[in-house]
């Protein structure tokens, strides 16, 4: 009954929706009317950005989260977008005198409905309160919003879409192929933090996106312990996780952050220097970035060096931002973007 309530729902809207208008469902599981071409478009939610530009309309942009140099490198148009800063919950002066025809956001108490107030169509490009619960349902769920942010934009963007989706399923095939085939205790224990700039303490946690980027590339990620997307925890627990290997976000962090703290030293990751950074490209890899299988990749390598010795983290770079981003970067290019350094 249910689902005949839904499909009679959508039709209905589908049938009212204005001229240049399409009903789609959205990440929130919400049937939303937007424009059929949108141009003009709001970004509230960083991830989104990343999937626009990933999908070749970054000129759509007019607002979005402040660019990583690499995307300011790869993508210029993303200069004259304007930044907008935390809690990203929109500026609607700002947006309707910029001609926004469509905003992005995560599910705030109230967010959509002060956008449609407005006259701004919007749509919900992630919900962190329906994240996956298994890694099939995981890996389907990413590509499902890479399909929903083609078919929101129109045009190629969902050709585009299912090229992702394709080279996605191929490369994390390749990588469950091996690690699936690991006992716990051969996986090392693996910590992330730093996803707030300057405070290690705070990460992801049980069933977040990189809980199953780490999972599927051979590791046990200590903050799964803790069941919440976003999470921020005290020194104690860290120590008594004790990691063996200790991720940072790039983003606005850097190693002797931990090195060169004394609160950090007892742990097995220091003492054996298994402390790493993740890199930033065009997005920052841990924030469920198309760049995401790459970071899984290097990720694999690092957990288990000997599986994955044949496999070239830098020529899998540059092929990858050739056919799916449309972009060249060169050797010398990605090498920096494995140390979380900006263009020359």
């Amino acid at each position: 009954m249910k689902k005949l309530f839904a499909i009679i729902l959508f039709l209905s809207l589908l049938l009212s929706a204005r001229d240049g208008y399409k009903v789609i469902k959205d990440m929130d599981d919400q049937m939303v009317e937007v424009p059929v071409n949108p141009q003009r478009i709001a970004c509230m939610h960083g991830v989104s950005t990343d999937r626009i530009v990933t999908l070749g309309r970054g000129s759509s942009l007019v607002m979005a989260m402040k660019a990583s140099p690499w995307a300011l490198k790869l993508y210029p148009e993303m200069e004259k977008v304007e930044v907008i800063n935390p809690p990203y919950t929109g500026n609607i002066e700002k947006m309707i005198n910029l001609k926004t025809d469509l905003v992005l956001y995560s599910p705030f108490p109230g967010e959509a409905a002060k956008y449609r107030a407005a006259g701004i169509s919007a749509a919900c490009g992630f919900a962190p309160n329906k994240r996956p619960r298994s890694m099939n349902d995981f890996g389907e769920n990413f590509k499902r919003q890479f399909r929903f942010f083609g078919e929101l934009l129109g045009g190629d963007a969902a050709k585009r879409a299912e090229k992702y989706c394709a080279y996605f399923d191929k490369k994390m095939e390749k990588i469950l192929a091996v690690t699936s085939k690991l006992k716990d205790r051969d996986k090392p224990s693996v910590y992330y933090g730093g996803r707030t700039a300057g405070n290690l303490l705070t990460g992801q946690g049980r069933d977040s996106v990189l809980h199953w980027f780490v999972k599927a590339a051979g590791g046990n990620f200590s903050p799964a312990a803790i069941d919440s997307n976003f999470i921020e925890v005290n020194m104690e627990k860290v120590i008594s996780w004790d990691p063996d290997i200790i991720l940072i976000s790039g983003w606005g962090n850097a190693l002797d952050s931990v090195k060169k703290n004394k609160a950090w030293a007892s742990m097995r990751a220091v003492k054996n220097d298994n402390i790493y950074l993740i890199p930033q490209g065009i997005f920052a890899w841990e924030f469920a970035s198309g760049e995401s299988v790459l970071m899984t990749i290097y990720m694999a390598k690092i957990f288990h060096p000997k599986l994955f010795a044949d496999w070239d983290i830098i020529k899998e770079m540059t092929e990858f931002y050739s056919e799916i981003y449309g972009r060249k970067i060169t050797a010398g290019d990605a090498e920096r973007i494995l140390k979380c350094l900006p263009p020359l």
